[in-house]
Order: structure tokens, then C-alpha cells, then sequence
């Protein structure tokens, strides 16, 4: 894959946040050296410290990874920074929610670069949140209360990471000078009334599911999602696809591009050749 343009310098803040230890120390290029063969370090920051959000951030990454065009070797380093999310603690609407989730990547993408002098390859921000529905109504004719969350993925698309990502239907894009927004929803699903009773007056989902199914900390456990269904969707596997649908702007970057005058500049380009 072709790109068409130089690689833009970066910036940002040196604000220190807390991280996640990772078995190896990242490092602050993109390759290094294994048996005197060229190794791509792939870095991912994420802005949560919970364990089934940073388990579906790897998951997405590694499958969007095995199923691309790829065939360099990559490893993986993952780390997850407590970042301010600039919303309330439940958010509700998609407004608020969207908002938390952007908050998230963007300050996670900052926090790396404080920890390690180099920006992440990818930042991801998951933000979970409620939405009231008035079209479906419970049985005392009360608005609905449903369960979503918003994915968040923002970095360039350039070099290897587009070769890492792209689909192998992808066959050229242009570079962004500026890092960009990944975007995706959840699939949104009704809460009981049990819930939704504790919600009303006030108490986050995590502690109205504490409450109601006898947990602790359920939140960072199986979640909602996780108690409603007896397992079989877990909150790691509800992220998930999610996420995968927020890289899609890496997988097929000859598609999906941040302006439109950029994406006919390639296509000029391209079939100019």
C-alpha cells in the first residue's frame, strides 16, 4: 500500500498519569531488533485501568491484526492509564457518553507520550452509559431505561499501522497529518425495573447491579450485560465488536478518510499512476 504524504510531527502533554506494568518496557520506536530480524512494536494506550476493557481493547486488536493483509510480525503493547473521562459518572444520552469515550482516547493518547516520550500507534476510550426510551414503554406505561456504550479510537493512519490494519481490499490512502476519530455504539439493550428504580434515585449501573444480584464490584467483573444474559455475553465480548467497528476507518483507510478533498487527492493520485 501507497501512502501519499510525509509524516507530520507530533505534540503534546507530559502530564504523568498512572499505568498498568506491561511485562516488557515499551519503546519509543517502532521496530527493534529479534534473532537480527526487524520487529514491529505495535503501542496502544487506553483510557481505563479495568481489566475487561483492556481485554476487549487486545482482543479487537489482535483480530483486526490476524485478518488483515499483514504479514509483518508485530508485538503488542497495551497499557491502560486512569484518564479523566470530563463527563459525569453515569453518563446518560449519547451526547455525554460520545463525549466521555473521545475524552478518554484523546487523554490516554497524551498520558503515553508523558510516561514515554512518544506518542501511542492507537488510544482507545470506552464510555458506558443509559438512555431513556419513550417508544417502548414497561408495563406501568414508563419510559424505558436502556444500557449502551461508546467506542473511541484516535490516532494517524500511516505507515505501519495502516499495513498492519488495512483489509486486503485497501490498495492505497492517504496519510493523516493529524490524528483522527474512530466512532462506534454498542448494540443498547432494557434494563429491569430493578435497576432502573435504583438509577432514578441516583446510583450508578455498577453499584445498582451490586445491590440487586449481591456482587462486588461487578463493574469490573462481567458486568451488566454479563448478569443479564448468565454469561453468555460478558462485558469484555459486548466491547468487543464495538471496537472492531471503530477501527474500520484502519481497515479500509482507501474508504473512510477525515476530509474529502484528502480522499480524492488519493484517488487522483492513484489512478494516475
Amino acid at each position: 500500500m501507497s501512502e501519499n504524504s510525509k509524516k507530520p510531527a507530533d505534540s503534546g502533554s507530559n502530564e504523568a498519569l498512572s499505568v498498568i506494568p506491561q511485562e516488557a518496557q515499551l519503546s519509543s520506536v517502532s521496530d527493534d531488533k529479534e534473532d537480527g530480524k526487524a520487529k514491529n512494536i505495535l503501542r496502544i494506550a487506553v483510557g481505563t485501568v479495568n481489566p475487561c476493557k483492556l481485554d476487549a481493547v487486545k482482543k479487537a486488536v489482535e483480530k483486526a491484526i490476524n485478518l488483515s493483509a499483514s504479514t509483518h510480525k508485530v508485538e503488542l503493547h497495551l497499557e491502560g492509564f486512569q484518564v479523566e473521562s470530563g463527563v459525569t459518572d453515569q453518563p446518560f444520552g449519547d451526547e455525554e457518553t460520545l463525549s466521555g469515550a473521545k475524552n478518554r482516547a484523546r487523554n490516554a493518547y497524551l498520558a503515553f507520550r508523558a510516561a514515554h516520550g512518544c506518542f501511542p500507534h492507537l488510544s482507545f476510550g470506552l464510555e458506558g452509559g443509559l438512555e431513556w426510551s419513550s417508544h417502548i414503554l414497561d408495563q406501568e406505561d414508563e419510559d424505558t431505561l436502556w444500557c449502551m456504550a461508546w467506542m473511541a479510537v484516535y490516532g494517524k493512519r500511516k505507515a505501519m499501522v495502516v499495513d498492519l490494519f488495512a483489509s486486503t481490499q485497501s490498495k492505497f490512502y492517504t496519510a493523516d497529518k493529524e490524528p483522527i476519530f474512530g466512532l462506534a455504539k454498542t448494540a443498547a439493550f432494557m434494563l429491569p425495573s430493578t435497576l432502573t428504580i435504583l438509577i432514578k434515585q441516583g446510583m450508578e449501573l455498577g453499584d445498582a447491579d451490586d445491590k440487586v444480584f449481591g456482587r462486588n464490584k461487578s463493574k469490573h467483573g462481567s458486568g451488566t450485560v454479563g448478569l443479564l444474559t448468565d454469561g453468555m455475553i460478558d462485558r469484555s465480548a459486548y466491547y468487543e465488536h464495538a471496537l472492531t467497528l471503530a477501527l474500520v476507518s484502519w481497515i479500509r483507510p482507501d474508504i473512510y478518510s477525515g476530509k474529502t478533498s484528502s480522499f480524492m487527492g488519493s484517488l487522483v493520485c492513484s489512478s494516475s499512476k
